[in-house]
């Protein structure tokens, strides 16, 4: 693993990694995320994950400078916490992490690029920084957390997911408080720190995240997906919807989907289907959303925790006007080519 490590620091040039100036809009999303120290002296990391505008990093951003980013950043808190150390040859302290899920979208949690862009971030973490993060606490999780959240622990080491604790709306700020100062979080999450001027947010010096201005994007060219050669067609009547069956063979699969209407929006929902005392049964997996897809395609994925039969539902029942017009592409992938799709 060690000889592992020094070929990749130098392959990434880790050592000056310092040198690197990172694009715009990744020093704007990366700016104020270090927000303090706990009571350990482990510096104090929020990411406004919920809110991050996932399609605009991908459109604005290549997968390399992210990493070359993340990789910054890491080695700055490792030379923020040397200077801390008691002792020169000390050991130094750790990272915590605080992800806020307030605010994701089905978009997000669905987002396939985005998803292997953060599973690549995490393993750089777990792989060449094994003991730097003590911590994480994931707050305001909602139901479509648990979609990306089954497909990231699939891909992490169990003794690094168990570094994180998992909290819904409430109970959280009780948790920071035990590991930090009020004076270093901030009063929206749970402590008493404020801007200058009373705000509770500290926009001045917190960053919330937030949608990305098109000016940014490096990938401009839309290219339809209508022009595909492996995509499908439907066109759903005014007030009707389609089911496409799938067959999924092996337990962790994935369903991997793209899909755009060339107009207004379309409804989406995934379901499990399966026979239980002679009756069929219908369990919804992904709860029926309605989706925009006019000036960019959908990409999602979903874990499958079982072979068998999947419904994935386009709806334009809701529609009593316009028919709609849909291009799309599905398949399903075994987990293992998944990992081969991470590993780059």
């Amino acid at each position: 693993m060690l000889t592992q490590t020094l070929k990749w620091r130098k392959s990434i040039k880790a050592d000056t990694i310092e040198c690197f100036d990172p694009p715009e809009i990744l020093k704007i999303y990366t700016k104020n995320n270090r927000i303090g120290f706990d009571k350990r002296g482990a510096i104090v990391h929020y990411i406004p994950l919920g809110k991050v505008d996932v399609k605009g990093i991908t459109m604005s951003t290549k997968y390399p400078d992210l990493e070359k980013t993340l990789v910054q950043i890491l080695e700055e808190d490792i030379k923020i916490l040397k200077e801390k150390r008691p002792s020169p040859n000390g050991p130094f302290s750790h990272v915590t992490l605080i992800f806020n899920m307030e605010g994701l979208s089905f978009a997000n949690a669905t987002d396939k690029k985005g998803l292997e862009y953060l599973i690549r971030g995490l393993r750089i973490s777990q792989n060449y920084y094994p003991s730097l993060i003590r911590s994480a606490y994931i707050i305001n999780i909602s139901a479509y957390f648990m979609i990306p959240c089954n497909i990231v622990k699939s891909c992490l080491s169990a003794a690094y997911v168990e570094r994180a604790k998992f909290f819904g709306s409430e109970g959280w700020k009780e948790q920071l408080l035990e590991v930090i100062d009020a004076d270093q979080l901030p009063t929206f999450l749970g402590g008493n720190r404020t801007d200058p001027d009373g705000n509770p947010l500290c926009i001045k010096s917190v960053m919330h995240g937030g949608k990305i201005d098109e000016k940014y994007y490096i990938h401009k060219s839309k290219n339809p997906l209508s022009n595909a050669s492996d995509v499908k067609k439907i066109v759903l009547a005014r007030a009707s919807f389609s089911e496409i069956e799938l067959e999924v063979e092996e337990d962790g699969s994935l369903i991997e989907w793209e899909f755009e209407t060339k107009t207004r929006d379309i409804g989406f929902g995934l379901f499990y289907k399966e026979i239980v005392d002679g009756e069929e049964k219908i369990i919804e997996l992904v709860p029926l959303v309605r989706i925009d897809t006019e000036d960019y395609s959908e990409t999602g994925v979903y874990k499958c925790q079982k072979a068998g039969t999947y419904v994935i539902l386009f709806d334009n029942s809701y529609s009593w006007l316009r028919s709609k017009e849909i291009f799309y592409r599905i398949k399903t992938i075994s987990h293992r080519e998944h990992e081969e799709q991470v590993q780059g």
